[in-house]
């Protein structure tokens, strides 16, 4: 004995008898489950104990009229997603009229009475397909609204970590430092990295990753990786670069690189050596931080990003970084996104920030910040930006 599947759930109420057990017999027979109401407040009561995937209503119900009852079933939002058919009358003059009622109710669709079970068949099939189809739709829907929250979960994680990675400001004397990080859709590929070296001095980095997003990130990870496992030697930044960019190569894909700016910091030369693996050139400020600052200076002498070619060659340079100066590190963030005038910052606009900030660390580095997002206000920053401010402590 074959047992049929039940196709669907159909709600019949008409205050007749006779036609709904006519209407039980032909859907039943059909593959249909079917609950009877005889008025409008029985189909109500019914509904409490099981909601169907369609109703089919006559017009001039008992207690609750068809209409009236559909306005209740459309109006619910918890039962506004049932197919209506409202059953009504023929009537030479006011079908059209009718059945714009009816439609204009909420009512998916009509059939006129009396029926004939072809013609039923047919609209109840017809209905069912577009009901299985809003269901897959539903499904959908759900599966994709359940994987926007885990992805969104797992941003805000990696958000978290991320920011994690950056290092809170403070001092390493004699140095202090502080940052400004806004990532775009909060996550991104800028890195900084900022430690005393075991053998004297301090490593500082700052990079940009190509890219947005996770991947971006994941990357950011391994450069800051890369950066601290090789400053552990006696090398500079030249060989921290060749080995950082030799790392890259190897372990992201080929349109993947990463720009950077390597520093060593030796108070007791009072130098600062540098390699600008295509990275913008950071504001070197002498006596900027004691209230004296004289031009800003930008250290440009760029060699190419890292990630590009496994045999790079890096160019090395060593400026005087003594106590009072000030250095400004950034991403490209800060200086390329545009005012709705297509204006950007530039290096030049920021050398004008930079040569009248407040000389407190902190004060400056908000004033930066606040400064460049005036000049492309209202428009906001469309680019990861990091902004890192390194004072030379007075002795």
């Amino acid at each position: 004995m074959t047992i049929q599947a039940i196709k669907g759930v159909v709600l019949v109420a008409d205050g007749e008898a006779a036609v709904r057990d006519m209407l039980l017999f032909y859907l039943k027979r059909s593959g249909y489950q079917v609950i009877q109401a005889e008025d409008g407040q029985d189909a109500l009561l019914e509904m409490t104990r099981v909601q169907p995937d369609m109703i089919l209503a006559d017009l001039s119900l008992p207690q609750i009229s068809g209409d009236q009852l559909c306005r209740i079933i459309k109006g619910n939002p918890d039962t506004k997603d049932i197919y209506y058919i409202l059953m009504t009358p023929i009537n030479d003059f006011m079908d059209i009229e009718a059945t714009v009622d009816a439609l204009s109710i909420g009512a998916d669709d009509t059939i006129n009475k009396p029926l004939r079970s072809q013609e039923l068949l047919a609209r109840v099939g017809s209905a069912f397909r577009l009901i299985g189809m809003q269901k897959e739709i539903k499904k959908q829907n759900h599966e994709l609204t359940v994987y926007r929250e885990n992805v969104q979960r797992d941003m805000e994680l990696a958000s978290r970590l991320q920011i994690g990675l950056l290092p809170e400001a403070s001092i390493i004397s004699p140095y202090q430092y502080t940052h400004r990080y806004q990532p775009v859709g909060g996550i991104g590929g800028d890195i900084y990295a900022i430690t005393p070296l075991p053998y004297g001095g301090t490593a500082l980095m700052i990079a940009d990753v190509s890219g947005h997003g996770v991947t971006a990130a994941l990357i950011s990870a391994i450069v800051k990786t890369s950066f601290e496992n090789h400053i552990r030697s006696r090398g500079g930044p030249m060989t921290w670069a060749q080995c950082m960019n030799r790392d890259l190569v190897r372990n992201t894909m080929d349109e993947q690189f990463a720009t950077a700016f390597l520093a060593k910091l030796d108070p007791m030369a009072g130098t600062l050596t540098y390699v600008c693996a295509g990275h913008e050139p950071p504001v070197y400020l002498a006596k900027g931080a004691s209230g004296t600052a004289r031009r800003p200076v930008s250290l440009s002498s760029r060699s190419s990003p890292l990630g590009m070619d496994e045999g790079m060659s890096f160019t090395e340079h060593t400026i005087a970084f003594e106590p009072g100066d000030r250095l400004i590190l950034y991403t490209d963030g800060l200086v390329e996104s545009e005012s709705d005038m297509q204006k950007r910052l530039g290096g030049e606009g920021l050398l004008q920030l930079c040569s009248r900030l407040p000389i407190d660390l902190e004060e400056c580095a908000t004033a930066l910040f606040e400064q460049a997002q005036q000049f492309i206000s209202p428009c906001e920053f469309t680019d990861d930006l990091t902004l890192v401010v390194v004072d030379h402590l007075k002795q």
